[in-house]
């Protein structure tokens, strides 16, 4: 069984109240059971929509201008495999999990990943499989509204694991990591099943508008002594008849719409399953292409390392040119360098050093560059893998600066930032008084 963690941007006005329609049911929800709203439960929002709790959160961290098209939340929605929840025969859950073990860990999780960010965590009962949906503002450790920083492809993956760690105990696993499955929104269901509904209905008009008469038997001799016990059972018999046929054209009406529900959802796999195998082929070629690609380019540059290795072993290579072109290489590669590493280290988001170290590695390595130990046995040599230029962070100078002096610089500015809300709270409480 899998834990469930999927991410959405919730962008403008619009979106943010679509949001809150959904989650609040403050609009109507196809496939909700309005008998079961009770047991949906809201556990850190205090108002009745997702606006005021962004623009409050957005308030507390002096975000006062942003861009038209900024991210203003990031929706989760929180859940795992259907069978994880007992069911009765008739498939609707049979346990309240609003004080459960399952809801607390995933509201920890939350809190110790997203902290005063997590602005809304709503469990919802009312549909088919428990979840949860989790609205976090995405603001940055120094202050800024960057959803880009927070979550892009890497820190997604690393939330998927980290998430599958939290659920562990409730016997969840996490999902195949990189896979390309994909989810189909439920609003695209529902438009879906809503189309054949209208469809199937139309087709089954006809059955509503039967025009064949009822039989109505003539009253024999002995009937016309008792009119009105004749009357009784001619009615009696009417009823019965009318009641079988609705009976009849409900129960086929019922089975069409579930027809409706199911060949919806299908069509919509069939259309997914269609569409992985067109990518699928398509990067079967795309992966042909670029292997063939790299293939050549790695005979050239054995045929080239050859021909090196040769006119050095016959002493025909001067060590005037392999100076100049080392010279020119590093001329070349150096400075690319230097600016990388001091991106990375504006990159860090942390005032705990060692956090900080760790951050400034995943972003070179992320830019494509390597790591070795020196020969004192320190992993501080940084290296371009495609030229072989290196350089000792641990002695080399980048603005005039040591790489410790500048990753200092860079935590104590993320810790400054992070005292800045203390701050005000600490001056507003004191104007209070």
């Amino acid at each position: 069984m899998k834990a469930i963690c999927r991410v959405v941007k919730v962008k403008g006005a619009g979106s943010i109240s679509g949001k809150s329609n959904h989650n609040y049911r403050h609009a109507e929800v196809p496939n909700a059971d309005p008998n079961r709203q009770h047991l949906n439960q809201e556990y850190v929002n205090q108002h009745t929509q997702l606006g005021p709790a962004i623009e409050e959160r957005l308030q507390e961290a002096g975000i006062t201008k942003m861009r038209q098209d900024a991210v203003k939340g990031m929706e989760f929605l929180l859940t795992a495999s259907p069978e994880r929840f007992p069911r009765d025969q008739t498939g609707q859950i049979t346990d309240d999990y609003r004080n459960s073990q399952w809801v607390k860990a995933n509201l920890d999780f939350m809190q110790s990943q997203y902290g005063a960010n997590l602005v809304a965590f709503t469990l919802h009962q009312d549909e088919k499989t428990p979840h949860i949906h989790a609205v976090v503002v995405p603001i940055t450790a120094d202050g800024r509204l960057c959803a880009k920083e927070l979550f892009n492809p890497k820190t997604l993956r690393q939330l998927q694991t980290d998430y599958a760690q939290a659920m562990k105990r409730f016997g969840l696993e996490r999902g195949t990591e990189g896979s390309r499955a994909q989810h189909v929104e439920m609003k695209h269901i529902y438009g879906l099943q809503q189309a054949e509904r209208q469809a199937i209905q139309k087709e089954l008009a006809p059955i509503h508008q039967q025009n064949q008469p009822l039989q109505v038997t003539k009253p024999d001799v002995l009937d016309l002594l008792n009119l009105e016990r004749w009357r009784q059972q001619q009615e009696a018999q009417i009823n019965a008849e009318y009641n079988r046929r609705l009976a009849e054209a409900q129960q086929a009406a019922q089975m069409a719409q579930n027809a409706a529900v199911a060949n919806a959802t299908a069509k919509e796999q069939g259309k997914l399953l269609q569409q992985r195998l067109n990518t699928a082929e398509a990067l079967k070629q795309a992966n042909f292409e670029k292997a063939q690609k790299t293939a050549e380019e790695l005979t050239k540059r054995t045929q080239t390392l050859e021909k090196v290795a040769v006119l050095i072993d016959e002493k025909r290579l001067s060590p005037e040119w392999s100076q100049q072109t080392a010279q020119n290489v590093r001329g070349r590669v150096v400075p690319q360098l230097e600016r990388d590493i001091l991106q990375s280290v504006q990159g860090i988001t942390t005032s705990d050093t060692n956090q900080a170290g760790q951050q400034l590695r995943q972003s070179m390595e992320k830019r494509g560059y390597q790591f070795n130990k020196t020969p004192e046995g320190k992993t501080s040599l940084v290296i371009e893998p495609k030229s072989g230029v290196q350089l000792n962070l641990a002695t080399d100078k980048f603005e005039g600066k040591s790489l410790r002096e500048l990753v200092n610089q860079r935590v104590e500015q993320v810790r400054q930032e992070e005292l800045k809300p203390k701050v005000r709270q600490s001056r507003s409480r004191g104007m209070g008084l």
